[in-house]
C-alpha cells in the first residue's frame, strides 16, 4: 500500500500515472481518510479531469445496501467504465468490521459481497471517509493507495 498526502509532490505523481491506472484492464482500491465533503468533490473533479471518466458516488456502505443493490452497482460502474466512489464508508474502518466471528458484525450489511465485488472489478474503487482512522491489518492488504488528507 502506497501513503500519500493530499496535495504533496507524491500525491502529483500519482495523478500524472492515474490515466494509465484508470486504462489498466485491474481493480485499483484507493482510501480517502480524513476528507471533506469539498475535499470530496475537489478530487472528483481532478479524478475525471485525469481519466476522462466520470466518478459515481454511492452511499450504499453507509446506506446498508442490499446484495443485490451492491451486484447491480458494480455492473453498472463495470459496463460504463466510472470511478466508484463510496462516500461515508466509515463502517469498514470501525474496529468491528475486523471481528473474526460473524455473529459479532452487523447483519444488516454484507462486508463480503462487498470486498468480492470490489476484487474481482475492473477499474477503480474509492472509499472514502471523513474521519482520520488507522486501517486495519486486513483493509491495508486490501488498499492499492491511501490518500490522507491534512488536518481541518
Amino acid at each position: 500500500m502506497l501513503i500519500v498526502d493530499y496535495q504533496s509532490k507524491s500525491y502529483q505523481r500519482f495523478l500524472e500515472d492515474l490515466p494509465q491506472i484508470a486504462n489498466h484492464k485491474a481493480r485499483f482500491l484507493i482510501a480517502f481518510n480524513g476528507g471533506t465533503t469539498s475535499d470530496l468533490a475537489a478530487i472528483t473533479e481532478v479524478f475525471t479531469s485525469y481519466t476522462e471518466q466520470q466518478v459515481q458516488h454511492s452511499t450504499a456502505i453507509n446506506d446498508k445496501a442490499s446484495e443485490s443493490d451492491v451486484a447491480a452497482l458494480f455492473s453498472e460502474t463495470r459496463s460504463s467504465r466510472n470511478i466508484l466512489l463510496f462516500e461515508n464508508a466509515d463502517m469498514l474502518f470501525d474496529k468491528n468490521t475486523a471481528l473474526k466471528r460473524s455473529h459479532g458484525r452487523d447483519d444488516s450489511f454484507d462486508f463480503n459481497n462487498l470486498f468480492k465485488n470490489i476484487a474481482k472489478h475492473n477499474g477503480i474503487v474509492v472509499l472514502a471517509t471523513d474521519k482520520k482512522q488507522t486501517l486495519s491489518a486486513a483493509m491495508s492488504t486490501k488498499v492499492d493507495l491511501l490518500i490522507r488528507f491534512p488536518n481541518a
